[in-house]
């Protein structure tokens, strides 16, 4: 029997599906070196020269946002904020012009200071009694009330400077020294003391001339 003769295919499908595949291939891997180039060197001249800003960008700290309910209500819009701080507690300058004063209008009277003294002492430390933690407090609130009361009376140029010293009477001696540098025309003193049966106090009061 005589073979049967099987038709050849045409050969230019074979080459048009293989051109077609090697096309594909080629875009494929040209594909990849130019994305390989890019993610290696950046983006190439052309590119960066486009990159380049025309327009100014605004700053969300100068913009503020209007409300989309109340847009056009009056007296809803956007208002510039400013600070007022700085301009309410800038102190002026405080100059002052030479008095060619050299001694104090109203001097430390020690009497007037003295009567003052005994007046609180009467009465907060007329019947006190020595306690570990009451004494202390009473001899700071003395020394600041004597210290208020006289800078009333206006001493002009003068340092008031109040020390009060409170102790147990437990059959002791007690001495109490104090130095410095002293203007005998101008600076001066007050010095008060009280006793009780369980306590002593004494209070001393310097005004030290400024000028």
């Amino acid at each position: 029997m005589a073979e049967e003769e099987k038709p050849e295919r045409p050969a230019e499908g074979r080459k048009s599906k293989r051109e077609s595949k090697d096309k594909d291939q080629g875009l494929v891997k040209r594909e990849s070196k130019d994305k390989s180039r890019s993610s290696v060197g950046g983006p190439t001249k052309s590119v960066r020269s486009r990159l380049t800003i025309t327009e100014p960008s605004m700053s969300r700290i100068k913009v503020r946002r209007q409300s989309y309910g109340f847009r056009h209500v009056a007296g809803t819009g956007p208002v510039d904020r400013s600070s007022q701080i700085a301009i309410e507690f800038r102190r002026p300058i405080m100059t002052y012009l030479n008095t060619y004063q050299l001694d104090p209008r109203s001097s430390f009277h020690i009497p007037k200071v003295k009567k003052i003294i005994n007046k609180h002492l009467n009465e907060k430390f007329g019947d006190h009694r020595y306690h570990l933690q009451e004494s202390p407090a009473l001899a700071i609130r003395i020394a600041g009330e004597v210290m208020r009361e006289l800078k009333q009376m206006q001493f002009n140029r003068y340092r008031i400077i109040s020390v009060v010293t409170i102790g147990q009477k437990r059959a002791q001696s007690y001495n109490n020294a104090i130095s410095f540098l002293w203007d005998h025309e101008r600076d001066s003193y007050a010095d008060v003391e009280k006793e009780t049966c369980t306590a002593f106090i004494q209070v001393t009061v310097f005004a030290v001339y400024l000028d």
